[in-house]
């Protein structure tokens, strides 16, 4: 087929059609088109390069955005896309039967008159195309960064590559997820979505399909994003196969719209127990994946500090854990549960876990909560270091959130066995300059009526005629999170008074390369990288200790290790942790990134 060159005139956005402020002349000449994910796509000179054609040839554009869209799409859904590119998705949603409407949103001028056509190549018809930048904030144009392959092009601040930039018109967020009230939402804007996703009403979208660019904000901004989805009621649906697309579902109603119902809440209807709480029971739930080393000191101080109840949820551990926890599980130390997720063949691992928490007579029994994980200490500077003793000093309650404080590898590149209180000692600063002040939070949370959800580093807590105290780990009063539910963390200055989670993220190199093999606990293939090394690798500090509770916490170790066979199992699993990891030794990308962080980040 051969084209002429066709300009594509833009008025005003209408409600459906295409919508912008010049004439944008694009030599739309071709002459061969290949069927991509069941859509003609046209092959043009100019715009679609090598590297993008030889995604299309071999069926791998867009192949899981497509995949999961299909999915999605319900009879009546709006679907709106952002990243129009050659407009594949946008026909695969037009062409789904029974969609209500669909929108595509592209900021390169020279891609709307190749979207038009490849609509009119399908048949088509009623898709309204937007050329503008999505944005926040209401800007009324920006700076569109173009590249040569124009899959890479972006708003994104450090764009890779481009090669112009261009002023675009642009449109906000909010004002067009209210205009066009979508239900379904793509999104494909190279590394712009962290920024854009950060705070949106998203209350009226059911289902998301996302492309993450961990290249563009790294493994923590990956982080950030399931974290903020997770906040607004969004699950992520588990994959396949390795993959940087997300499909996200609305699991419960927005809590950031209106709170929850008992009706609607897995939450068990409880009253507060009088204030002071005599003898409290605090129960911690916490997710374990190939962590046999370390569990016993960890079990052993927190049950030292008092806490009274904890359930691991495991799931695919090959090291020892499954026996090691067994073990304990018969001696009445914890409970020991695989993960709900696992069982089902689901992926959502901690969300899946800390909702059949909800359920457990150990939940409904306690006074407090909170979710951490085996690399985490609390660490009361109060007292004789015990939890007790930090409520005397806090007083009344509804929320305690600690801040994490991260312990570097201390200049040990091998792993050993023994305490890693006493091989981390050294700790990143407690006063950070403002711009590096912002460190997570895990919460101990009073458990009562007012708790309508519990998540891993905070609770949703509804707010009433009484505020919210909700504390920090100095035992001020804080109010961002009870004004935003995305959050969290925080500025970490000033919060380490009484309390400090004490966080041992990397221990040594080796049990580091260990970490980025088995992937996340939380959610699976995520793996950790380098920049993960480098932002908690600090241990210049040494001010925070473990003496007050040192000597509870040795008394609590030695019943664990008068028990032969507990020890035995813990052993064991300290030699299969060294072997696994001598054998990721010999594999050559474990061998480069060892050598890579001790000549670069040690």
């Amino acid at each position: 087929m051969d084209f002429p060159a066709v300009g594509v005139t833009m008025g005003a956005w209408p409600v459906r059609g295409i919508a912008c402020e010049w004439v944008c002349m694009v030599d739309l000449s071709y002459d061969e088109v290949i069927e991509v994910q069941g859509v003609r796509i046209p092959i043009i000179p100019g715009i679609v390069t090598g590297r993008i054609e030889q995604s299309l040839r071999k069926g791998r554009y867009e192949a899981g955005e497509a995949r999961a869209l299909r999915a999605a799409i319900r009879p009546g859904d709006r679907v709106l896309e952002l990243g129009g590119g050659i407009g594949l998705l946008s026909t695969v949603a037009a062409t789904v039967n029974g969609v209500g409407a669909v929108m595509t949103v592209e900021a390169d001028p020279a891609l709307i008159p190749l979207i038009a056509e490849t609509h009119r190549l399908n048949g088509v018809a009623g898709v309204a195309i937007r050329a503008a930048a999505v944005t926040r904030g209401g800007d009324a144009r920006v700076g569109f960064f173009r590249h040569e392959n124009f899959w890479a092009s972006s708003t994104a601040s450090e764009p890779r590559g481009a090669h112009e930039v261009l002023d675009v018109p642009a449109v906000d967020f909010d004002t067009l997820l209210a205009e066009f009230r979508p239900s379904v939402l793509a999104c494909d804007i190279e590394g712009a979505e962290r920024a854009l996703l950060a705070g949106a009403d998203l209350a009226g979208i059911r289902e998301i399909v996302l492309e993450l660019h961990p290249r563009v904000y790294g493994a923590a901004g990956v982080e950030a994003i399931h974290d903020g989805l997770e906040a607004a009621g969004f699950l992520a649906l588990p994959r396949n196969r390795e993959t940087s697309v997300r499909h996200f579902v609305r699991a419960a109603p927005d809590r950031r719209i209106a709170p929850l119902h008992p009706e609607t809440s897995t939450m068990p209807v409880r009253s507060y127990r009088s204030w002071p709480i005599p003898e409290p029971r605090v129960m911690i739930a916490t997710c374990m994946k190939d962590e046999g080393p370390y569990i016993l000191e960890w079990l052993a101080w927190h049950r030292a500090i008092g806490v009274t109840d904890v359930v691991v949820f495991t799931n695919h551990c090959s090291d020892g854990t499954l026996e090691l926890l067994d073990r304990l599980h018969e001696m009445g130390e914890v409970m020991h549960l695989p993960n709900p997720a696992a069982v089902a063949g689901g992926t959502g691992f901690q969300a899946a876990a800390l909702a059949f928490a909800h359920g457990l007579p150990a939940f409904r029994a306690a006074d407090f909560f909170v979710s951490m994980d085996v690399d985490e200490f609390i660490n009361i500077r109060v007292g004789a270091g015990r939890l007790c003793d930090l409520f005397a000093a806090t007083g009344r309650f509804d929320v305690l959130s600690l801040t994490e404080l991260n312990h570097g590898s201390n200049g040990r590149a091998r792993f050993a066995p023994g305490f890693v209180r006493d091989q981390f000692p050294g700790h990143q600063t407690l006063a950070p300059r403002r711009r590096k002040a912002h460190r997570g939070v895990k919460s101990i949370t009073r458990l009562g009526p007012r708790v309508q959800a519990i998540r891993n580093h905070r609770p949703d807590v509804a707010t009433g005629a009484d505020p919210v105290l909700w504390l920090d780990g100095s035992g001020a009063r804080v109010a961002h999170f009870t004004e935003d539910a995305r959050r969290n963390g925080h500025d970490c200055r000033g919060t380490y008074d009484l309390a400090v989670l004490d966080h041992f993220a990397l221990r040594a190199l080796d049990s580091y390369l260990m970490k980025h093999h088995r992937g996340d606990v939380v959610r699976p293939r995520h793996r950790v990288s380098r920049r993960y090394w480098r932002l908690r690798n600090h241990h210049a500090e040494r001010e925070i200790s473990f003496d007050r509770a040192d000597p509870l916490f040795r008394a609590q170790y030695a019943r664990y290790a008068a028990d032969g066979r507990l020890m035995a199992l813990h052993e064991d699993a300290c030699r299969r942790h060294a072997a696994m990891i001598e054998a990721l030794k010999e594999i050559p990308f474990y061998r480069e990134e060892r050598a890579f962080l001790l000549e670069n980040h040690w």
